[in-house]
């Protein structure tokens, strides 16, 4: 069964920050939710770890293997996070102890949730860094996060985020802190994994490049909806969704014929707070109609894919 999350909505004081959200991943399979800074798309991940402040209020379907995380408490929760879906964030620096070796720390994932010796643990995190490809994994399990580079830390995360085999993995927008060589390298890296082990991935970011090279599946978030989805490769040659278009439009190309001029959105993400009546891409879509600014357009499905657009391209 996979990991699946319908009509996702968070709550905080008189407003929602998620309104409409849906996104689905299966064992081994990469999926990308891109979308502008501020469209919801590491709120409604981590949704499903539970790891969003207690003053929001989550509602909606989150199912992963038929376990609902929300109603999950305790080591249960604890064994979830770990077991079944896990996670990387963005910044390594603050995800790794400053205090503490690689090796202890990759090793404390493993001693917390199996039985093992310290000479068991030992060669397992040597394994877990080798498998993330970390170089000499034996001197960097003895070595503290600042001897290493980011690119390195990086890696160890994600060693540490399959320290107990998860199912599953949430990467939230783990390469742009980095150069695009190592941001290359760590994609790669987390394909092979996906690919060889049958982890499935939900990778967040606001990179449509890195979106056409890695996913298989893409699902476009603005102001807290799911405005598009579908699979990449279709989604890219034939958006439905004028924000998609205006996405694709702004990354540039450094490949195929012709010259093609760069093209900004009007306007910036509304504010969550800010109550836009009808849809919530009105006010910068050059489509925009009367039917538009008075209603929420409903979810289509067409083919693979789905949109949320009265006047779809």
């Amino acid at each position: 069964m996979p990991l699946t999350v319908r009509e996702l909505k968070v709550k905080t004081k008189g407003y929602y920050l998620v309104k409409d959200v849906y996104f689905k991943v299966e064992r081994g399979q990469r999926v990308a939710i891109v979308g502008e800074s501020g469209s919801g798309k590491s709120i409604s991940a981590l949704s499903v770890l539970k790891l969003l402040p207690e003053s929001l209020k989550v509602e909606g379907e989150i199912s992963v293997d038929g376990v609902n995380p929300l109603e999950l408490e305790g080591e249960k929760l604890r064994k979830f996070r770990w077991e079944k879906v896990s996670v990387i964030f963005q910044d390594p620096n603050s995800s790794l102890n400053p205090l503490l070796t690689i090796g202890e720390q990759v090793g404390e994932a493993i001693r917390y949730h199996r039985e093992v010796s310290r000479k068991e643990e030992e060669e397992l995190v040597k394994e877990l860094l080798k498998r993330c490809q970390v170089p000499q994994p034996e001197l960097r399990a003895k070595s503290y996060p600042h001897q290493l580079s980011g690119g390195l830390k990086q890696r160890c995360a994600v060693a540490m985020a399959l320290a107990c085999g998860p199912d599953y993995l949430i990467a939230d927008e783990p390469t742009t802190a980095l150069d695009v060589t190592v941001q290359k390298a760590i994609l790669e890296l987390l394909a092979r994994l996906s690919e060889e082990e049958g982890l499935g991935i939900v990778l967040i970011t606001h990179d449509m490049g890195i979106v056409e090279e890695f996913s298989q599946e893409s699902f476009v978030i603005y102001a807290g909806y799911t405005v598009e989805s579908g699979k990449t490769e279709e989604l890219f040659k034939s958006p439905k969704h004028p924000y998609t278009k205006g996405l694709l439009e702004c990354s540039p190309k450094i490949t195929g014929r012709g010259k093609r001029k760069l093209r900004a959105i009007p306007g910036s993400v509304p504010e969550p707070s800010e109550r836009i009546k009808g849809c919530p891409f009105h006010p910068r879509c050059p489509r925009a109609r009367e039917v538009c600014r008075r209603e929420v357009p409903p979810l289509v499905t067409e083919g693979d894919g789905k949109f949320r657009c009265f006047y779809p391209l």
